[in-house]
């Protein structure tokens, strides 16, 4: 992966996520690679084929994940009456537009011949 753009987008969510230490700098860089290896996976791209548009979806998936800390494994939970869900996949919000940038595959470009 492209070290100084991991690091530029690593600065912007350091600037984003409230109450963030200098010395969980490296835990956001892990869940900010994490989070473009689950995108790359998702729309069938290579790193090199990674845009500006996708590290939004990356910086978004990050800013999740570091919502959800401490509650990993957890699919609902109720606390005096208030009840909480949690997102286990890509967000719908998210997928969508993630969809406009997935590759399809050709396998072939002639139909099979009858016989």
């Amino acid at each position: 992966m492209n070290e100084e753009l991991l690091k530029q987008h690593t600065n912007v969510l350091m600037d984003r996520l409230d109450g963030v230490q200098e010395r969980e700098r490296n835990k956001i860089k892990a869940l900010l690679e994490d989070a473009i290896i689950l995108i790359l996976d998702y729309t069938g791209r290579t790193i090199e084929q990674m845009n500006d548009q996708l590290y939004y979806y990356a910086r978004q998936l990050v800013v999740i994940a570091w919502n959800q800390e401490g509650d990993e494994g957890e699919t609902a939970r109720s606390e005096g009456g208030v009840s909480h869900t949690f997102i286990t996949d890509i967000p719908d919000k998210l997928k969508s537009g993630l969809n406009n940038h997935r590759l399809g595959k050709v396998v072939s470009f002639y139909a099979p011949k009858e016989t």
